[in-house]
């Protein structure tokens, strides 16, 4: 089940606790483009909870989504403690004119904080 929750008018929140496929991205795109209808450009936070995966296909599909509306993002927030999936994000978030930032499950609090502002 994908969990959403607003931290500002600005910021997304999205918790994911079952693994992360194509299908629960296009549900993540989903509640990012409702978003973007309010707002010019938003901060992202998705936390993938303990034990969750992702599919290559799931990430190939959020880095494409990323790129292609990367005007419209000003931070991204991943929450995981999956290191293959943050090192992932970290690499391929390095070309992007965006704040990219992972963190570790037991850092969500600073995570929210500097997605928050």
């Amino acid at each position: 089940m994908l969990s959403t929750f607003d931290l500002a008018g600005h910021v997304v929140g999205l918790i994911v606790d079952r693994d992360l496929t194509d299908d629960i991205v296009d549900e993540i795109i989903a509640e990012v483009k409702s978003k973007l209808e309010i707002h010019d450009k938003i901060n992202v936070f998705i936390e993938l909870e303990k034990g969750r995966h992702i599919t290559f296909k799931a990430l190939w599909k959020g880095i494409i989504f990323k790129y292609s509306n990367s005007d419209h993002f000003d931070k991204i927030a991943i929450v995981t403690d999956s290191s293959w999936f943050q090192n992932a994000v970290n690499l391929s978030d390095s070309l992007l004119d965006v704040d990219v930032r992972t963190f570790d499950l037991k850092d969500r609090l600073e995570a929210i904080q500097w997605i928050s502002l």
